[in-house]
């Protein structure tokens, strides 16, 4: 399995190359290799870009929230139904359109502390975004509230940028542990600092 890399690696700073060959084999693995190693780390993953396994391509993958939370309020299971759909493969991404609300949710990355390490982001809630999936179809998607902050997220990954640099103050970082702990505890997310 591919490894992840992690904050301090200059190959997470720098911008990822238009890809061209979609059907190559090389990307069709990249694709793989992401949605493998999402599966593998599901409970923290919302997604995962080529450039955090060492891949200069503009592409990556992003779980389905929007669709899962669809899927559980009619109270169908989403992994049975959809299988791999679960997964959208996004390649040349380009966002077309934000929403002028924003929206503050607790984002996390593998590449920061293997995921263990989390803190409030501040977006646009709703975005649209242009993209060719992995079959070669363009496709136009209005990504919304979290599924939003994901789409964005994994998109800044293409551009060099990881989350911790929206963080001003280092004090609303939190461990994965401290966090639930807090939640446990109070019902809701720490105010931010």
């Amino acid at each position: 399995m591919k490894k992840i890399l992690q904050l301090g690696d200059h190959l997470l700073e720098r911008k990822s190359k238009h890809v061209k060959d979609i059907k190559s084999k090389r990307v069709q693995t990249v694709i793989a290799d992401l949605i493998s190693l999402c599966k593998a780390k599901e409970e923290n993953s919302g997604g995962l870009a080529a450039p955090q396994i060492s891949e200069d391509l503009r592409l990556f993958v992003a779980r389905r929230l929007d669709l899962e939370d669809e899927y559980q309020k009619k109270g169908r299971k989403i992994v049975s139904e959809l299988g791999e759909m679960l997964w959208e493969v996004f390649i040349n991404p380009k966002i077309v359109k934000k929403g002028e609300k924003l929206s503050t949710f607790w984002e996390g990355c593998l590449s920061v502390d293997n995921g263990k390490l989390f803190g409030p982001i501040t977006r646009p809630s709703t975005v649209q975004v242009e993209y060719t999936d992995q079959s070669g179809n363009q496709k136009l998607l209005a990504a919304y509230d979290y599924f939003a902050h994901v789409v964005q997220h994994e998109l800044d990954h293409l551009n060099g940028y990881l989350f911790v640099k929206y963080i001003d103050n280092p004090e609303n970082l939190w461990k994965n542990a401290d966090l639930d702990n807090y939640l446990r505890d109070h019902g809701d997310f720490p105010p931010e600092i």
